[in-house]
């Protein structure tokens, strides 16, 4: 049997088919939260994809196999479920061809125990045929492994020996094959009925769901499972915590024998939410953290004009003696339905918080401010912003401790508006330790 094969350093993400967001659109729709997966590459940003959730069924032939679940359920575009499991694997690959794809294995609590009849000495041919069909499927559909959401009374509707027999049959399959490597992942809420000698003889990476309130890292190393495969679950959905926290709490780690060790890896729920923006600028942060790459381009203008440059809605700004991010939402109508396009958050957290809401019609017309040297860095220093209503918002950053102020200026063109921003957003050290991202320059725009 092939040793385990722990990923050095990983920063990963779950991703449920199941769900629409914005309301209303599909996964093809302009303005999707898969299509901002796409459009702000954070694909490039995600080392493995969990996609949840796939469900266990019975085949033509009377051996169980798995599928996404709700496979045939048509979304607002038109496409199935089973259709986006194939874009979601299209469009990953195309952005990272190294990404890993793995399917997340629901957590109904009869999904696995159904696999086993109650005659005990079928249970190594049953388990047999689960693996040869499971790993058959992944080939073929080009994904690179098997994530299983371990929690509740999932975890405890089979016994440590059909646990043994079953994941000890799958990573012998999964051996057995001639093209990549394919993982075995368990993304655990408690223990259960795992059994320790197959968790560290067979499994690649253990996703600890710490956002839960009740999974601790402990209650798994002490029962001897390798500590080593122990991954860190983070959680950006509903603004639960932000990258830095997740990073730092990564790297605070755990003590296992009077070791500490951090969390080399880390997994994240999710990335298509109602909150997807927070969600995957997050995750693009996350990654920023982990690899050392602290500086990102953005350019919301080849975004919005897939939509046809609507204008912007209202736009979130947090400043304190710099421009520490922006965020713009584009909103349109089409035959009487109002289309939100949501971008991104462009920076860090830092600084005070505020949310230009724009009137039905009013447009951004100029925006003007500051670039300057920031404690060493080329930031962009303040920004105002000025609408075809004669309102002026801002200025946004007091560019306190800002040397070599040098002034910019946008102004629209007659009959278009400011739709879009264009730059760089980098990491930088604050006083008394710890570090910020914050808007870089120069800072352009896009008319539409």
């Amino acid at each position: 049997m092939t040793a385990p094969l722990i990923p050095s350093k990983s920063v990963n993400a779950w991703i449920y088919l199941d769900e629409d967001e914005p309301k209303g659109t599909g996964y093809t729709t302009v303005n999707s939260s898969y299509q901002s997966l796409v459009n702000n590459n954070v694909y490039q940003n995600t080392d493995m994809l969990m996609v949840c959730f796939f469900a266990v069924f019975l085949d033509p032939g009377g051996y169980y196999t798995i599928d996404i679940g709700n496979a045939s359920t048509v979304h607002p575009d038109g496409s199935t479920t089973a259709q986006y499991l194939q874009y979601v694997i299209q469009d990953a690959r195309a952005q990272n061809p190294d990404v890993k794809i793995l399917a997340t294995i629901n957590y109904n609590t009869n999904t696995l125990a159904q696999i086993f009849s109650s005659d005990s000495s079928q249970w190594p041919t049953e388990a047999a045929n689960f693996a040869a069909n499971v790993t058959n499927y992944l080939t073929l559909n080009q994904m690179n492994g098997l994530d299983i959401d371990w929690e509740g009374s999932f975890s405890t509707a089979i016994t440590p020996q059909q646990f043994s027999i079953l994941f000890n049959a799958i990573r012998q399959a999964f051996d057995a094959t001639t093209g990549s490597y394919l993982y075995l992942s368990l993304s655990p809420a408690n223990v259960g009925n795992l059994d320790v000698a197959t968790m560290n003889a067979c499994f690649d990476i253990v996703n600890l769901q710490l956002y839960s309130g009740f999974t601790f890292v402990n209650d798994f190393v002490d029962i001897g499972i390798n500590h080593l495969l122990m991954a860190y679950g983070a959680k950006f959905e509903s603004n639960y915590q932000t990258a830095n926290n997740a990073w730092q709490q990564a790297q605070a780690g755990f003590k296992y024998k009077d070791t500490q060790y951090v969390y080399n890896n880390i997994t994240q729920w999710r990335l298509n939410s109602n909150n997807y923006e927070y969600e995957q600028s997050q995750q693009i942060l996350l990654y920023q953290f982990a690899y050392g790459t602290f500086s990102s381009s953005f350019n919301d203008g080849t975004i919005v004009s897939k939509a046809g440059n609507p204008p912007i809605s209202n736009l979130a700004v947090n400043s304190g003696e710099v421009l520490d991010a922006l965020q713009a939402t584009n909103t349109w109508i089409t035959n009487g339905t109002t289309n939100v396009l949501g971008l991104l958050q462009h920076g860090g957290n830092g600084g005070h918080s505020q949310t230009i809401n724009l009137a039905p019609g009013e447009l951004i017309t100029e925006i003007s401010g500051y670039s300057g040297v920031w404690f060493g860095w080329q930031v962009t220093a303040q920004v105002t912003v000025k609408t075809s209503l004669d309102k002026t918002y801002g200025p946004f950053g007091t560019m306190n401790n800002v040397s070599s102020p040098t002034p910019f200026n946008y102004t629209a063109p007659d009959g278009q508006s400011i739709v879009a921003f264009i730059g760089q957003t980098i990491q930088v050290p604050v006083a008394g330790g710890g570090t910020t991202m914050v808007v870089a320059a120069p800072l352009t725009v896009s008319f539409g």
